[in-house]
C-alpha cells in the first residue's frame, strides 16, 4: 500500500510540473508576441526580431528558475532537515545540496550564454552581428544589464562548486547567503531601478525578488522528502509551508509598492504588463490558500505531496511572469520625461538642506528602515518573553539596542539619509553614523545572548531550529575569520580608502542598489570590529581587554588621515555623478566635500568616550567575577596564593639548615 502511494505521488509531482511548463511557456512566448517591438521603439533601439528576443527571455526566465532552485534547494538543507552530531547534513540535506548543485549547473550556463545575449539585446542587434561587428566588448562596458550576468555567473559558479563538496550545515547557511545574492542583480538593473521613485522600488525588489525566489527549490524539495519519508515528513512540511506564508506576506507588501510606482490603475487590463501581474496576484493568493490547508494536515499524505508539488509549480509559474514583465518597459514610465534628479536619485530635491529640512524630509529605506523597525519589534518580544519567564534583562541594554535602530532609521530614512544621496557631507554623515556610532550601541544590546536565552531548545533528536542554527554559526570556521581581531580591523581601515580613493564609488553612487550595498557594507564591517573590542554575545576567541583597548586606538591614525586627506584633495570624489544632478541651487562641490571630510575626521572621536567607557566597565566587572570566583575557591579549599608561599618559605629554611 506505501509502495504504491509513493508510485502515485512520483507520477504526481511530475504530471504537475509538466502541466506548470507548458504554462509558463505559453506565458513566455505570448508575452513576447504581444510586445512585439514596443519594448525597443521606447528605449530608441533597433528591433533584433522574433527569435532573438524570444531566446533572451526564454535564457532569462531559465536562468531566473535555475538560481531560484538552488537557492530553494539550500533552504530546505538548512531550515528543513537534521543535523548529525558532527554538523553534517543527513540524507535529506544532501538531496537539497545535490539538486543546488544540479540547479547551478543550469544557472551557470544560462547566466554564461545571457552576457553575449543581453548586450545584443540592449543594442538592438542579433547575436551573430554582434560577434561579427566586434560589439560585445563596447556594449558590456557601457551597459549594466550585460554586467550583471556576469556577477550571476560568478556566484551560480561558486554555488555549483561548493554544493558539490560541502557537507556541512556551516557550509550549506554559507552557500545559501551566497545564492541569495546571486537572484538579485538582473532584477536589480530592471524597471524597478529606473525612473521616478527608484529608491523605493530598489528597495521593494530587493525584498520580492529574495522572497519570491526562493519558493520553487524550496517545495519541490519538499514534495520529494514526503515521498521518500511519507508520514514521518511532518516537520518538513510544516516548516516548509510556515516559509512559503512569510514568503508570501514578504512579496505581497513589496509587490504593492512596486505596483504602486510601476503600474498605473489604468493600465491593469489594457496591457501586457498589467496582465501578468494580475497571474502574479492570481497565483500568490491560490499558493497561499494551499499553504494554508496543508498547515491543517497533521498527517501528510498523498494529497499533502498534490498540494506542495502544486504550489511548487505555481510559484514556478509567478516567477516566470516577473521576468516577462521585467524585459517590458512598466506602463508608469510610457511617454514621460524625467529630470536628472529622477533619473539618479529617484526624486527631486528643490532646496538645499538646513535643520528644518533634516527633520522633516523622509523618504523610508525598504531596506535598513525596515530592519530598523523589525529589530525593534523582535527584541521587545524576546525582552517580553524572559520577563513574562521571571528572567531579569538589562534595560541598559535594551535602551542601547533600541537607541541604535533609532540612529539607524534616523541616518538611513531621515533628511539626512535624503541629502545623503545627494551631497558628499551628508554621505559621509550617513557613513559615519553606520560605521562608528550606531554598531556600538547595537553591540552594547546584546541581541544574540538575547536570542540565545529567549529562544527554546531543540528537543533531543528533533530537527534543529533557530538557537541550534545561531549557535552553529556562530562557532563556525567562516565567523571565526570574519570575526578575527586582524580582519575587522583590516576591513575597517579598507573600507575607508578602498571605497572613496578608487573607482570604486563612483560606480556604486549612480545607483541606489549601489548606496544600500554601501550602507549595508559600512553597518557590518562597524559591527565586526565593535564586537571584538565591547562585544557580549558569544562567539569567537577574543583579544583580552588590554589588546582590545589597542585595537580601539589603532584605527585612529588611519581614520584622522583618511579625514585630513579628503580635506586636502583638489579633485572631486564622485564629480561626474554630481555633476549629473542637477541641483537647483548652487553647490561647490569641491568646498562640499572639504565639509565631509570634516564630518569624517571629527567623527571618528565621537564614540572613543563611549566605547572606551563600555570597555573599562567591563574590565572591572571581569576582574569582581575573577575575583569572586577565588574567594569563593580559597574559601572552599584554603589560600592557594597563601599556601604557595608559606611552601616557598618553608623550602627556604630547610636548605639554610
Amino acid at each position: 500500500m506505501v509502495d504504491g502511494n509513493v508510485q502515485v505521488k512520483r507520477s504526481t509531482v511530475h504530471l504537475v510540473w509538466l502541466v506548470a511548463t507548458a504554462v509558463l511557456l505559453a506565458l513566455v512566448i505570448g508575452s513576447v508576441v504581444e510586445a512585439g517591438a514596443t519594448p525597443y521603439r521606447a528605449a530608441g533601439t533597433a528591433y533584433p526580431g522574433f527569435v532573438d528576443v524570444l531566446a533572451y527571455v526564454v535564457l532569462r526566465v531559465a536562468a531566473a528558475l535555475a538560481g531560484a532552485t538552488a537557492l530553494g534547494a539550500l533552504v530546505y538543507a538548512v531550515c528543513c532537515t537534521a543535523v548529525t552530531g558532527r554538523g553534517r547534513l543527513d540524507v535529506d540535506g544532501y538531496s537539497g545540496l545535490r539538486l543546488a548543485e544540479r540547479a547551478g549547473a543550469v544557472w551557470l550556463v544560462s547566466a554564461l550564454a545571457l552576457i553575449p545575449v543581453t548586450a545584443a539585446n540592449v543594442g538592438g542587434l542579433t547575436v551573430s552581428s554582434l560577434f561579427r561587428l566586434g560589439a560585445l566588448g563596447p556594449l558590456i562596458d557601457a551597459g549594466e544589464k550585460p554586467k550583471a550576468w556576469i556577477v550571476v555567473a560568478l556566484l551560480a559558479a561558486v554555488v555549483t562548486l561548493g554544493a558539490r563538496i560541502m557537507l556541512s550545515w556551516n557550509g550549506a547557511a554559507v552557500l545559501m547567503l551566497v545564492a541569495a545574492i546571486g537572484v538579485l542583480p538582473p532584477a536589480m538593473v530592471g524597471n524597478a531601478g529606473e525612473g521616478p521613485n527608484h529608491d523605493y522600488g530598489t528597495g521593494a525588489m530587493i525584498v520580492f525578488q529574495l522572497a519570491v525566489s526562493v519558493l520553487p527549490g524550496l517545495l519541490w524539495c519538499v514534495a520529494e522528502h514526503l515521498r521518500r519519508n511519507g508520514s514521518h515528513a511532518r516537520t518538513a512540511v510544516h516548516r516548509g509551508a510556515t516559509i512559503t506564508l512569510l514568503c508570501l506576506a514578504a512579496a505581497t507588501l513589496s509587490g504593492l509598492v512596486l505596483w504602486l510606482i510601476l503600474l498605473p490603475w489604468r493600465d491593469v487590463l489594457g496591457t501586457g504588463y498589467g496582465r501578468l501581474a494580475l497571474v502574479v496576484v492570481a497565483v500568490g493568493v491560490d499558493l497561499a490558500l494551499t499553504m494554508r490547508v496543508v498547515l491543517r494536515h497533521r498527517q501528510p499524505g498523498p494529497r499533502t505531496a498534490f498540494l506542495i508539488a502544486s504550489g511548487g509549480a505555481l510559484s514556478a509559474i509567478a516567477l516566470g511572469a516577473t521576468v516577462a514583465m521585467a524585459v517590458q518597459p512598466a506602463p508608469a514610465f510610457a511617454d514621460r520625461s524625467f529630470t536628472a534628479q529622477q533619473v539618479f536619485l529617484g526624486f527631486d530635491l528643490f532646496d538645499r538642506p538646513n535643520l528644518l529640512r533634516l527633520m522633516t524630509l523622509w523618504r523610508f529605506d525598504l531596506v535598513l528602515g525596515t530592519a530598523a523597525v523589525a529589530a525593534i519589534v523582535l527584541y521587545a518580544l524576546g525582552v517580553l518573553r524572559l520577563w513574562r519567564r521571571g528572567d531579569e534583562w538589562s534595560k541598559w541594554r535594551t535602551i542601547s539596542w533600541i537607541s541604535g535602530c533609532v540612529a539607524l532609521l534616523i541616518a538611513t530614512s531621515s533628511g539626512i539619509g535624503t541629502y545623503g544621496f545627494a551631497m558628499f557631507s551628508m554621505h559621509m554623515i550617513t557613513h559615519m553614523a553606520l560605521n562608528m556610532f550606531v554598531p556600538v550601541l547595537l553591540v552594547l544590546g546584546a541581541p544574540v545572548t538575547l536570542l540565545l536565552r529567549a529562544v527554546p531548545a531543540a528537543k533531543r533528536g528533533a530537527v534543529h531550529g533557530v538557537r541550534e542554527w545561531v549557535l552553529a554559526l556562530l562557532h563556525s570556521r567562516p565567523t571565526a575569520v570574519i570575526a578575527h581581531p586582524a580582519t575587522a580591523l583590516s576591513l575597517f581601515v579598507i573600507s575607508l580608502y578602498g571605497l572613496y580613493f578608487t573607482p570604486l564609488f563612483e560606480s556604486l553612487i549612480r545607483y541606489h542598489w549601489g548606496h544600500v550595498l554601501m550602507n549595508v557594507h559600512f553597518l557590518i564591517v562597524g559591527y565586526l570590529y565593535y564586537w571584538g573590542i565591547i562585544g557580549i554575545d558569544p562567539g569567537p576567541r577574543r583579544l583580552p581587554h588590554l589588546g582590545r583597548l589597542g585595537m580601539l586606538f589603532a584605527v585612529m591614525p588611519f581614520h584622522a588621515f583618511f579625514g585630513v586627506a579628503v580635506m586636502s584633495m583638489n579633485t572631486v570624489i564622485g564629480s561626474r555623478f554630481y555633476t549629473n544632478l542637477q541641483l537647483p541651487w548652487r553647490i561647490d562641490l569641491l568646498a562640499d566635500q572639504r565639509v565631509g571630510g570634516g564630518i569624517a575626521w571629527v567623527s571618528g572621536e565621537i564614540p572613543i568616550l563611549l566605547v572606551v567607557g563600555a570597555l573599562l566597565t567591563q574590565w572591572v566587572a571581569q576582574d569582581r567575577r575573577t575575583a569572586v570566583r577565588t574567594d569563593r575557591k580559597d574559601d572552599d579549599y584554603g589560600d592557594s596564593d597563601l599556601a604557595a608561599y608559606n611552601a616557598m618559605l618553608d623550602q627556604l629554611a630547610q636548605s639554610r639548615r
